[in-house]
């Protein structure tokens, strides 16, 4: 009777599709072309003698995350369930290859980029789905020993591979996404069933790890300057400062697109890392709320996904839409919260808003992998649409024909070669 009436009364394309998700990403792709356009007008104009330079080459690495992402869509979530565990060596293999010289690609002092010819890659952006990917399989293979076993052993192993991913990225170095990563591991562990004592002893340690970690070189000189912004503002607070004069310019609705004096030189990285305070120049306090309704819409969505998915008893395709929700959750609050001054400045991108092809291409995808999770979910509740179950059957008698012709084939060579 369910399958019944969710056939009668659903379209069959839209049982597989999450409205609330696909206009939530829709409206934040579209506001990132629109804002990122406008923040990168002035570099564009300067370094490329183009304003459309970065815009054109966003809509190329769109264009290409859209059939990337089609493509991923249609693979079962359970095929990615036995490809995430051999897909990290991979990974690990593409962050060591970045840091050698005649591979990766440095910017700014950074070794973050494979070089592709015309483009470049970030493997850390890889990293963080393919580790989202690892973690859930591990729960769903470790989940009782994660959650009731009296001695830390089931911890090793995803603690060590979390380890030895976070030693890499510093490497390069690339603290945001470390931060990033390392969050949303410890929340994924904690939904997989490990007592939060646990966890927060791990935190704690996590925390002791990172503060020297923070306060060596460069970044100790950016923690300082973060603490008293105004005394460092022609200095290491340089960002800091202009992109809190930037927010503060914007008022209740800001000075209007396009409009933004701060990314005419004033505020370095001002399409990239701090877009944020950009977009809130420019459209202001209600143009602020908008944004985070706009992310908490897609974080919400992302976890709905998951509970359903976890209620069709689908273990690991409801780890990853937790995994993908927290993920894009952590690094919007970590990027509003450098532009903010909430937070050091760290490097990351503001999801799907910032230039950035790799960040672009890697999100979407994952968004991808969340429809799936949806669609999959609505199989393992519903059945396949009347549609989709008569494509099936015919899919089906095609191969069972082919392979009663193969035998045919095979039995009249046998009894040609016997004569």
């Amino acid at each position: 009777m369910l399958k019944r009436l969710a056939s009668d009364f659903m379209p069959s394309w839209e049982r597989y599709v999450d409205r609330g998700l696909l206009v939530s990403v829709s409206l934040l792709i579209g506001l990132g072309l629109v804002i990122m356009m406008s923040a990168s007008i002035a570099v564009a104009e300067r370094n490329f003698g183009n304003i459309y330079f970065f815009f054109n080459r966003q809509l190329v690495f769109l264009c290409v995350a859209i059939v990337a992402a089609f493509c991923v869509y249609r693979i079962k979530t359970s095929v990615w369930q036995h490809m995430g565990a051999k897909l990290l060596p991979i990974v690990l293999l593409l962050l060591i290859a970045v840091l050698l010289p005649v591979i990766g690609k440095e910017v700014n002092g950074s070794h973050r980029w494979i070089n592709l010819g015309p483009i470049s890659l970030q493997v850390s952006e890889i990293a963080k789905l393919i580790m989202i990917m690892y973690l859930a399989g591990y729960m769903v293979r470790h989940g009782k020993e994660l959650a009731f076993s009296p001695s830390y052993k089931p911890l090793f192993i995803p603690l060590i591979v979390l380890g030895i991913t976070d030693g890499l990225l510093m490497l390069e170095p690339d603290f945001g996404s470390v931060v990033v990563l390392t969050a949303t591991g410890i929340a994924m562990l904690y939904l997989g069933g490990v007592k939060l004592s646990r966890l927060t002893f791990l935190f704690i340690g996590a925390i002791a790890v990172m503060i020297p970690l923070v306060m060596m070189g460069y970044r100790g000189a950016r923690v300082t300057a973060f603490l008293d912004p105004w005394s460092h503002a022609s200095g290491k607070a340089y960002q800091t400062v202009h992109s809190l004069m930037a927010v503060g310019d914007g008022g209740w609705f800001g000075s209007g697109l396009g409009a933004s004096v701060q990314k005419l030189f004033y505020l370095p990285e001002a399409h990239n890392d701090f877009i944020f305070a950009v977009l809130a120049e420019e459209l202001g306090f209600v143009g602020i709320v908008i944004t985070l309704f706009l992310y908490g819409w897609l974080v919400q969505r992302a976890f709905v996904i998951g509970f359903r998915a976890d209620r069709a008893k689908l273990n690991f395709a409801a780890y990853l839409a937790y995994g993908i929700g927290f993920w894009i959750g952590f690094q919007v609050l970590f990027h509003i919260g450098v532009n903010l001054a909430l937070l050091p400045p760290k490097g990351l991108t503001l999801p799907l808003i910032s230039y950035g092809g790799s960040s672009l291409l890697i999100t979407i995808v994952a968004l991808a992998l969340l429809m799936r999770v949806h669609r999959d979910t609505q199989i393992a509740l519903f059945g396949l649409s009347d549609k989709e179950a008569r494509l099936q059957k015919n899919k089906m008698f095609k191969q069972t024909s082919k392979a009663r012709s193969t035998r045919r084939k095979k039995a009249a060579g046998g009894a040609h070669y016997a004569r």
